[in-house]
């Protein structure tokens, strides 16, 4: 088993069989992969479309008692049941090229250091009007032409301006963990658990992924971009409000990150260059100086 994808879920059953479609054409041998759904007191019928699966994928789901916003332990449970030297985390929602697999494993197993990828995620946090014009042109069935898709329409990682500005070295950048997001990453499973696995005191939205991040950086974990490994973030409408709950919720993450590692790269976390898209490597380029 070389590598175990961990997918958190809630209620989002029609989401995560775009997931899972996605996975059943990886160019990766069926034999050399596990899929573990677990499911955060979902009430849907999650369970039975991941058994429906079971023909098409190694597939395992957990379901954990629904005690609020836990994807932090809902990952831990599928990185400790993982049997896969590689772990990639993925949200329900995203669908994957077909080579990611493969190429996720091919990095970590070339790699003469241990080391974090951060995979390409197309249209994540895009604005919600721009979606109308792809969401009739996007299949999990064929995810690298909806990726040609995704690019026509100008539909690129939100963190694209961050690569265009810093590089694409993240190993060049002063804070590459602030980009850890487990929409699209993977480690090694022993790295994972050598940091602590993510803090489940995280119990809202945010922070959970990067604290981690920050535990696998003091590691010595070598991050890498790898913006050729493509996904793409099914496009669907958030509700009402949801943004600026996150905002508020990031906030409090990034508060609680600095109290907890009193890092010279944290304490910029509440500084900033009065810009609308915030990115922590960038303010510590500008006024770290």
């Amino acid at each position: 088993m070389n590598i175990s994808v961990v997918i958190p879920t809630y209620n989002r059953q029609t989401l995560l069989q775009h997931t899972l479609e996605s996975l059943c054409r990886q160019t990766l041998d069926k034999e050399a992969f596990e899929v573990i759904v677990v499911d955060d007191g979902g009430t849907d019928q999650s369970a039975a479309l991941c058994q429906s699966f079971e023909h098409r994928l190694n597939i395992r789901y957990f379901w954990q008692t629904d005690a609020g916003f836990r994807p932090a332990k809902a990952r831990n449970v599928g990185i400790v049941a993982a049997e896969g030297e590689v772990i990639l985390m993925l949200d329900s929602g995203i669908i994957l090229s077909q080579q990611g697999l493969a190429r996720h494993v091919q990095r970590h197993q070339s790699a003469e250091l241990n080391k974090v990828v951060i995979g390409y995620v197309y249209g994540f946090k895009a604005d919600q009007q721009a979606l109308t014009t792809v969401i009739e042109s996007v299949s999990s069935e064929d995810v690298d032409a909806s990726v040609q898709v995704m690019q026509q329409a100008g539909l690129f990682d939100s963190r694209q301006w961050q690569y265009d500005e810093l590089g694409k070295n993240l190993a060049m950048w002063p804070a590459p963990f602030d980009i850890f997001w487990t929409a699209h990453v993977s480690a090694k499973r022993s790295e994972l658990i050598r940091a602590g696995l993510f803090d489940e005191s995280f119990t809202s939205w945010g922070g959970e992924d990067v604290d981690l991040g920050i535990r696998l950086f003091h590691n010595n974990n070598k991050y890498e971009l790898a913006d050729d490994i493509c996904a793409i973030h099914w496009p669907h409408f958030e509700q009402s409000g949801s943004s600026e709950a996150e905002n508020e919720a990031a906030i409090n993450a990034v508060i609680k990150i600095n109290q907890k590692y009193q890092s010279w790269q944290t304490s910029f976390y509440m500084k900033t260059l009065g810009e609308p898209l915030y990115s922590l490597n960038k303010v510590v380029r500008v006024l770290g100086k």
